[in-house]
């Protein structure tokens, strides 16, 4: 069930993020200005990030009553940032380098020592 609650956790967040991205990448941002803060305030892909960050939070939240904060909390980090790295190639072009890489496998290896 824990393992379910974090997955869920996961897949909202990076939906919430690839809203959000989106969203951003659809307003020219030439500075901070009312207008540049009206258009933020009126896009639905940065209000749905919003909400999806919610529904990821609550289960989150619900992950934290079925482990150890110590586990519950860096094993969720860890599925998030594989995620979104994965989604940041996929979806939005970003180049995977030797470093992202060597990040990634470090990442899995520790989450692994530290669930387990």
């Amino acid at each position: 069930m824990l393992i379910l609650l974090l997955l869920l956790a996961m897949v909202f967040n990076i939906i919430a993020q690839i809203a959000l991205k989106h969203g951003i990448n659809l307003i020219s941002m030439d500075g901070l200005s009312l207008q540049t803060v009206y258009k933020m305030i009126s896009s639905p892909f940065l209000w749905s990030g919003a909400v999806m960050y919610g529904v990821s939070f609550i289960f989150y939240i619900f992950a934290l009553t079925k482990g150890e904060l110590g586990r519950v909390s860096p094993v969720s980090q860890a599925l998030t940032t594989l995620g979104i790295v994965t989604v940041s190639i996929l979806v939005f072009q970003e180049q995977l380098t030797i470093f992202k890489v060597v990040g990634v496998i470090f990442l899995i290896v520790g989450t692994i020592i530290i669930f387990y």
